[in-house]
């Protein structure tokens, strides 16, 4: 089902994106920095 989407739409779309792929950066980033600590 393809739905048209208004500026606002995908205006919000857009930042719940960003929003989302820093949180993963930033539990990624924690993930990766436990293993190098706990590694060394």
């Amino acid at each position: 089902m393809v739905m048209a989407m208004t500026p606002e739409q995908r205006k919000s779309n857009v930042r719940l994106g960003l929003i989302l792929a820093s949180v993963a950066c930033v539990v990624l980033a924690g993930f990766v920095a436990k293993i190098m600590i706990l590694a060394s």
